[in-house]
């Protein structure tokens, strides 16, 4: 029996997708891409709700607010990073793995041209 939450779990790791690509460049590159959106993501959220708190209790004189800023950036990017954290950028990078397999495999024009001419010629 389906619970009530289990509807709304987006089931994406169903792909399956060749351990060698998760070993490519593109895929480091799209990894590190999710991270860095995760981060960026908490950065704000936490930016965002530290000054909604300072706006309800008066907004006062901040010398240090880049200082603030940057040490919520640092964290974002240890949490996200961590294999403890939320692991929001693992849900983004597992939906979009496959379409990086699928361009690997993905023969353009050019290749089947040359192919085409190949086999002709044999």
């Amino acid at each position: 029996m389906i619970g009530p939450l289990e509807k709304y779990i987006l089931r994406v790791t169903d792909a399956r997708v060749d351990p060698e690509v998760h070993k490519t460049k593109e895929a480091q590159q799209l990894r590190d891409a999710c991270q860095q959106f995760e981060s960026i993501l908490w950065a704000k959220l936490w930016k965002q709700m530290r000054d909604t708190a300072r706006a309800i209790g008066g907004e006062r004189e901040r010398p240090w607010k880049q200082m603030e800023d940057l040490s919520l950036e640092m964290a974002s990017d240890e949490l996200a990073a961590s294999p403890a954290g939320p692991g929001l950028w693992k849900m983004l990078y597992d939906s979009t793995i496959a379409g990086v397999a699928a361009n690997q495999k993905s023969v353009s024009a050019s290749e089947l041209n040359a192919q085409k001419r190949s086999d002709e010629g044999a």
